[in-house]
Formats: structure tokens, sequence, C-alpha cells
């Protein structure tokens, strides 16, 4: 046989072989058959389209992926969903849908937000109720009512928490303290008691519409000997603890503490 006819029937082998693996490729219709028949055709005759179809699947599996995300975010419709797609799919087809609807969520639990814990503050009608408003939504729908509100409670306050000498206190019972226990008393003792002395007084104004009026004509007495905040405070706390653990409420522990003083003040 002729070197030229053994040439022209291994053509025709390589050729017949290439068809095959082709038409295998293209009944397959997959990324992977496709691929297969270029690994081992590098050069065959149908290279050009099985990349061509490679990269028609490649689209239509992103479309797809693309549509099912989109199909997820819309049956959950949260805020998440919605930014989860944004986050999987930065240049899909329903990206600025995807973005106006987690707006629109995310803006809508913000006022929910808001409400309630102006309903919350509102409800509870304190100082401190409004200033929590104020730390979590300092610029909320409701700041500038809850800035008045607080401004009326604590002018309110110290309308009704009657003034006492309480340099006169301090210094009487540093006086007591020194005769009981000898030593001496500095100016600093003296300031520590005094500090004591107002600070409880800004929480009785702070926390004055947690007090019930009985209490407070109880406990906010100003002709005993040695009227103190300190103690005023404390039978205020108490009698409200006392009242919430009745109405089988668990009475809220003072939030107010003290500040050390030497041992010769610290009655």
């Amino acid at each position: 046989m002729r070197p030229s006819t053994i040439t022209a029937l291994n053509e025709q082998a390589r050729k017949d072989a290439d068809d095959k693996a082709w038409a295998d490729a293209a009944r397959t219709g997959t990324a992977s058959a496709f691929n297969t028949y270029m690994q081992n055709y590098g050069s065959g005759a149908h290279v050009a389209e099985a990349r061509q179809r490679i990269a028609a699947l490649d689209e239509q599996a992103r479309k797809d992926a693309d549509e099912k995300a989109w199909t997820d975010a819309e049956r959950a419709g949260t805020a998440a969903a919605f930014n989860g797609y944004i986050q999987n799919f930065s240049s899909g087809a329903h990206i600025a849908e995807a973005r106006q609807r987690a707006a629109t969520l995310e803006a809508k639990a913000r006022k929910d937000a808001d409400d309630k814990a102006w309903a919350d503050a509102k409800r509870a009608g304190t100082s401190s109720a409004y200033n929590t408003y104020l730390q979590n939504f300092g610029n909320g729908a409701y700041a500038a009512d809850a800035r008045r509100q607080v401004a009326t409670i604590d002018a309110q306050g110290r309308r009704e928490v009657p003034t006492v000498d309480i340099q006169k206190t301090c210094q009487a019972a540093a006086g007591v303290m020194v005769s009981l226990l000898g030593g001496s008393t500095t100016d600093q003792d003296i300031k520590g008691c005094l500090d004591s002395e107002q600070k409880a007084r800004e929480q009785i104004i702070k926390d004055g519409a947690t007090y019930s009026s009985i209490d407070k004509s109880r406990c906010m007495r100003t002709t005993v000997y040695l009227p103190s905040y300190v103690e005023w405070l404390t039978c205020l706390e108490m009698e409200r603890d006392v009242r919430k653990m009745q109405v089988g409420q668990p009475g809220t522990p003072s939030t107010y503490t003290l500040p050390k003083v030497r041992p010769a003040l610290n009655w």
C-alpha cells in the first residue's frame, strides 16, 4: 500500500474519531462533555463550537442561579435576604430592585424600632427612660420631644425635692463620728459626704416619677434632725420596691452607689 494511501486512511480515521467524539459531546450537551472533547481534540474540527457551547451553558447556569436566588429572596421578603442576594449577585438582573427593597425594609425596621422605643419611654414616663431613648435614637423622630420631657421632668423634680443644708448635715455628722471614734475630720471627709448627698439628690430628681406621693411625703422630711438626701433616697427606693413586690413584681435593685468616703464619715 502506498504511503499516500496510508496517510489518507490515517487522516480519515482521525476525522471519524473527531466527529464521533463531537457527536457524543453534543448528544450529552453538558459543559463537562464539551470540555472533555476539547481535552482530547485540542485541534479538532469542532473546538470553536465547543467553546461557544460551553460559554452559553455557563451563562445559562449563571442566569438560572440568579433567578433562583431572586425567587428565594422574594419568598423570604426580609432585608437580610435581599442583602444576601446583593452580596452574591452584585451584577444580577434584579440588583436595582433588591437594593430598593432592602432599603425600604431597613427604613421600616428603623421606624418601627424608633416608635417602639418611644412608646416604651412614654409608658415609663421617667427621665431615665427618655434619656435611654435619646441614647439609642439621638436622631429619632421623637428626639426633640424626648429632650423636652427630660427638661420638664428635671425642672419638676427639682421643685418637688426640698432643699436642705447638707453642709450643716455633713459637718454635724462628722462631729458625731469624731466624738464616737476619736481622731479628726478633714476637709476631704466633708467633701466626700457632700458629694454623696448631692448625688443622692440628683438621683431622687431623676427617678422622681417612680416614687408615689405618699412615699415622698413619708421619706422627704425636712424637720427631722440632720435631714439627708442619702437617707431620703434609701427610704424612697425601699418603699418603691416593697410596693412592687406586693403586686407580684420583683423589686428593681437601686442603681445608685454612694462614693467611698473615709471611715469617719461612713455612717
